[in-house]
């Protein structure tokens, strides 16, 4: 198996003598290789083997770069979850503006790739919080240092990937129908689009997860379930077609 990204790539094998002869060719290609043997790291991913046959994946330096930006050190209380499990965040048009106190775009950013990479956990809170970067309030801001402070309390946590004898592809949805609804925010339409989330697994272990608002108003939330199984779908559709080949 071959993965490029970029300028980085991985190649495994079933052992070292089916990787060699891939190696020699590339090389004889006059490609200008580096060889770092065991995968140790990829793009900015931590990958450690463990002795029970899982891997497990971290991003410690760049959480590390985001409760610096956030100026959140190791005198700082912490969170035990990432946010208020009763709180949703609107536009608060009738706050205070952020304080600018953090460049939240930049945040923002390097939450998306955090959660797309190792933090299922966080997904939902991240996409909530990036709704609003244009135009954010205070009380965004706040909740950006809430889970600020729950990464620094989770910092080494990440992915556990176990894989099992499983060899179909699973799929789980959910969707909320009118969730974000509120009155004082009625006219906006995204407060009318109802969040949904989506974990694509594969021998057991997740490939592809998603947080995301419905691009359609749902009327029921039966409708709501088949917008999200939708959505789901044109994820899994074209792995099944790669599968086949």
């Amino acid at each position: 198996m071959y993965l490029l990204y970029t300028n980085d790539s991985i190649l495994a094998g079933l052992d070292q003598s089916k990787i060699d002869p891939i190696i020699r060719e590339l090389k004889d290609a006059v490609l200008n290789i580096t060889e770092e043997r065991d995968l140790q790291d990829f793009l900015g991913v931590n990958i450690e083997q463990q002795d029970d046959g899982s891997v497990l994946l971290t991003q410690p330096h760049l959480i590390d770069s985001i409760l610096q930006d956030l100026r959140i050190d190791s005198s700082t209380k912490t969170k035990s979850t990432p946010a208020l499990s009763s709180h949703i965040l609107f536009r608060h048009t009738d706050s205070d503006s952020f304080d600018r106190s953090f460049d939240y775009r930049s945040v923002m950013s390097k939450l998306n790739y955090l959660e797309r990479a190792s933090r299922t956990d966080i997904s939902y809170r991240t996409h909530q919080r990036a709704r609003f970067s244009a135009d954010p309030k205070v009380e965004h801001g706040k909740a950006v240092r809430w889970l600020g402070r729950y990464l620094a309390g989770t910092r080494n946590k990440g992915l556990i990937l176990r894989p099992e004898d499983i060899k179909d592809l699973e799929i789980f949805v959910d969707a909320n129908f009118a969730g974000n609804w509120d009155r004082p925010t009625q006219r906006m339409i995204a407060a009318r689009l109802g969040p949904g989330t989506a974990t694509l697994s594969t021998t057991g272990c997740p490939i592809i997860w998603k947080s995301q608002l419905q691009t359609e108003i749902a009327l029921s939330s039966t409708e709501s379930e088949y917008n999200g199984l939708s959505y789901a779908l044109r994820e899994v559709i074209p792995i099944m077609e790669l599968l086949k080949k």
